[in-house]
């Protein structure tokens, strides 16, 4: 499903520090996976850059995103 995001073009960066900040919080000794999607404004034509990384079990990753996609959809 491809969508257009042009009306998101007066979107604002997001804060660098608060981020990593919540990164570490969220992040502990016991964390065994996680996934960060992160996005930058789009272009003229509306498309937009997205990048995912993961760091775990790639099954494991897959789950997260998919139990986050069922809270979106809620």
């Amino acid at each position: 499903m491809s969508k257009n995001y042009k009306d998101m073009s007066n979107a604002q960066p997001l804060n660098k520090a608060k981020t990593l900040a919540n990164l570490a919080k969220n992040v502990s000794e016991k964390t065994i996976c996680y996934v960060l999607i992160t996005c930058e404004k789009p272009n003229a034509n509306g498309s937009m850059n997205v990048d995912l990384v993961f760091e775990g079990d790639k099954n494991l990753a897959s789950h997260l995103i998919q139990s986050a996609k069922s809270a979106f959809e809620k």
